[in-house]
């Protein structure tokens, strides 16, 4: 038990230590940042104004809290007409906490003044209603509000057209996209038309080549028919010829006279040697003897 006693006594003692010697070591930053900003304000009263950043900038990497340090960078960045530097610093010194309020509208105040020197007057109207919250009794900044609104009544901030033209821009972007997309749509249906003209005249082919195939068929059929009755004609036609007309005759009379002699003279000798048989085929009758 006492073991575990001494073990805890020397974890408090090492936590007390750290956190002494943290805050030790904030307060040695704290010192020097200060020390830098004390010098800063020296060098600035002797119109030295880049010294003046240098130390300002050191007070700030030492305690990123000194407000002092980064309202003073801001105000000297102010009067160089750095006012997107300004601007950063001070903003960054609104932002520090633990701050007073009369340091808050010295900021805010500030800010103002920064943002009517780059002709935001609706920014600079915002950051001195700021500033008044934190001091309505300030005369100089109720006044620098009544000129920032009368200015922004007079120039109308850009910001409304730089929306509109970015809504408008936004909005031809979609109308492009849903163009593109209406594009590539229609450039299917036409492939897909395309793919079916094809097909269509494919098969158009096909039925005309099949259609050309069956008519010269029947074309050749019909031909060969034709050829038939032609021949059957010219044969009937010769058949007709040889029964109707009698074939001329290359004999004299005389010739033709002798020829129907010698023919008749040869139907009279084959007569009578038909004769001759007839009548010695015949049986003789004869009687019967009982």
């Amino acid at each position: 038990m006492k073991k575990v006693f001494v073990v805890l006594l020397f974890i408090i003692t090492a936590a007390v230590n750290a956190q002494t010697k943290a805050e030790k070591e904030a307060l040695k930053a704290k010192k020097a940042s200060d020390e830098y900003t004390y010098q800063g304000n020296k060098a600035l009263e002797g119109d030295k104004p880049v010294q003046a950043e240098v130390d300002y900038r050191n007070a700030i990497v030492k305690n990123k809290e000194n407000v002092t340090a980064q309202y003073n960078l801001g105000s000297l960045y102010y009067q160089q007409k750095s006012y997107g530097e300004a601007f950063a610093r001070l903003k960054k010194a609104s932002e520090t906490p633990n701050i007073t309020d009369n340091e808050r509208h010295q900021i805010f105040h500030n800010l103002g003044n920064t943002f009517m020197k780059t002709k935001e007057y609706d920014k600079a109207v915002q950051a001195y209603k700021e500033a008044l919250r934190y001091d309505s009794t300030d005369e100089q900044t109720r006044y620098n509000l009544a000129v920032a609104k009368d200015m922004l009544k007079k120039n109308p901030p850009k910001n409304d057209n730089k929306d509109n033209k970015d809504n408008k821009n936004n909005q031809d972007n979609k109308n492009d996209k849903n163009k593109d997309n209406q594009d590539n749509k229609n450039n299917k249906n036409d492939k897909n038309k395309d793919n079916q003209d094809n097909k269509d005249n494919k098969n158009d082919k096909d039925k005309k080549d099949n259609q050309d195939n069956k008519d010269n068929k029947n074309d050749k059929d019909k031909n060969k028919d034709n050829q038939d009755n032609k021949d059957d004609k010219n044969d009937k036609g010769d058949k007709d010829n040889d029964n109707q007309k009698p074939r001329p005759s290359s004999l004299s009379p005389q010739q033709m006279e002798r020829i129907l002699e010698a023919m008749n003279s040869e139907e009279r000798k084959t007569q009578e040697k038909v004769n001759g048989q007839k009548v010695k085929g015949q049986r003789s009758k004869s009687e019967k003897d009982w």
